[in-house]
């Protein structure tokens, strides 16, 4: 019994790596991601732009002219 059991494993590891082998041959394999960053990419610039001095404007709420 003990060797039907080595043997019952040992074949199913077997069809699993088969299994396996066969998947990837007919899909292929996992696409590798490339290394490094391409050197011609666009970089979006975004500048800040800056409000105003407040202490020079004026806030006039009621005007009693």
């Amino acid at each position: 019994m003990k060797s039907f059991k080595k043997l019952l494993r040992l074949s199913g590891l077997v069809l699993l790596i088969a299994l396996a082998c066969f998947g990837i041959g007919i899909i292929g394999g996992t696409p590798v991601p490339p290394r490094n960053k391409r050197e011609d990419t666009i970089e979006i610039v975004v500048e800040l732009v800056e409000p105003a001095d407040t202490e020079d404007m004026e806030l006039v709420l009621f005007d009693k002219t």
